[in-house]
C-alpha cells in the first residue's frame, strides 16, 4: 500500500540537481533474441539478461472475505467428510456383526440337517426294520406275483 505525504518545502533551499550520468549508448543497445546482451561485434555478454523477461510468480490478489468464506466452506466439507467416514465405519461394524450371526445360524442349521439326514437315512431305516422283525427282501427288481381267485 502506498501512502503519499505532502512534501515539506524548504524556503531557502532548492532541489538538488540530478547527479546521475546520462544514459550511455552501451546500456540502450539492442538485445539479442536469446535474452543476453550482445556487443556490437557479435560477442555475447553472458550473465546479463533482459529485465522485462524476468517474470515472478505472484499469487492473485484475493479479498479477505473471500478467503474467510473459502476456509469456512472447506472446513464444513471436511467435517462432512469425517462424519461420512465415521458413519461408514459404524455400518461396517454392524454388517460384520450380522454376517457373524448369519454364519453361526448357517452352521447350526447344517448341524441339524446332518442330524436329521442321519435319522431318516437308509441305514437307520434298515436297522429299525430289522429290530421290528422285518426281513430284507433283497434287490428291488424282483417280480411279485399275486395269486388270484
Amino acid at each position: 500500500m502506498l501512502v503519499k505525504t505532502p512534501l515539506k518545502e524548504k524556503q531557502n533551499k532548492q532541489a538538488r540537481p540530478n547527479k546521475r550520468p546520462e544514459a550511455k549508448q552501451g546500456r540502450n543497445r539492442p538485445k539479442s533474441p536469446n535474452g543476453f546482451n550482445s556487443t556490437g561485434n557479435g560477442r555475447v555478454v553472458y550473465g546479463t539478461q533482459r529485465k522485462e523477461e524476468k517474470k515472478k510468480f505472484s499469487l492473485p490478489s484475493v479479498a479477505a472475505w473471500k478467503l474467510i468464506v473459502g476456509a469456512i466452506v472447506i472446513g464444513a466439507l471436511g467435517v462432512l467428510y469425517l462424519n461420512h467416514i465415521f458413519a461408514t465405519q459404524q455400518l461396517l461394524a454392524e454388517v460384520q456383526q450380522l454376517e457373524n450371526q448369519y454364519q453361526k445360524a448357517k452352521r447350526q442349521h447344517e448341524d441339524y440337517r446332518l442330524t436329521y439326514d442321519r435319522m431318516i437315512g437308509p441305514k437307520e431305516i434298515y436297522e429299525k426294520a430289522k429290530n421290528q422283525g422285518f426281513i430284507n427282501g433283497g434287490p428291488a427288481d424282483q417280480v411279485i406275483i399275486v395269486e388270484g381267485d
